[in-house]
């Protein structure tokens, strides 16, 4: 079900003009690679709309990894999903997901900002009311935290810092964790 919040969470805000690579829930793709006499692990975020025949090409794992080509890299980690409550018929559900951005201040058109004004433009562009959308009702889209700014919100991952230095200025980087709560009619629900 978080594969389908994280969607929606892109489409409110995939056409924010800063906004370059987007995608929707990722997993961590694990991948061995040879380094001198020995193999090392690599670990990437990747998401659905790499294809079978595009994962098996070289380069192909890290799409989501921060690049000086991009202006920003923007993706989603699952998290929890579970029923909060029951009232009538009534189902109530609770959704958390983490959004994680990283920018690249030089490619963005006003060339300047922290990522403090990008977060901005994120909670404006989600709903400031709960929406109806499909058969879930009263979809309350929120941000309730903004995790420290350090390294560990890539911590899963093993982008290669050293060589990019994709922490330090002119990129930009945050995490955000989103909490979306909905309920649902099972009688209601079409197939």
């Amino acid at each position: 079900m978080n594969n389908k919040i994280a969607n929606l969470v892109v489409g409110y805000i995939d056409e924010l003009s800063w906004i370059d690579k987007i995608a929707g829930m990722t997993q961590i793709a694990r991948v061995s690679q040879q380094s001198g006499e020995s193999k090392v692990e690599k670990r990437f975020p990747i998401s659905c709309s790499v294809d079978y025949e595009a994962a098996c090409k070289s380069g192909t794992y890290d799409e989501l990894s921060p690049d000086s080509r991009y202006r920003s890299v923007v993706f989603f980690e699952d998290g929890s999903f579970s029923l909060a409550n029951k009232i009538g018929k009534a189902l109530y559900y609770e959704s958390r997901i983490r959004l994680i951005g990283w920018l690249n201040l030089c490619k963005i058109e006003d060339n300047c900002g922290n990522s403090g004004d990008y977060v901005l433009d994120i909670i404006r562009s989600l709903p400031s009311v709960p929406v109806n959308i499909g058969d879930m009702l009263g979809v309350f889209i929120e941000i309730t935290n903004q995790l420290p700014r350090d390294a560990s919100i890539f911590g899963k991952y093993t982008f290669n810092e050293k060589q990019t230095q994709y922490l330090m200025y002119p990129y930009d980087f945050f995490a955000l964790e989103v909490r979306t709560t909905f309920h649902v009619i099972p009688e209601c629900l079409t197939s």
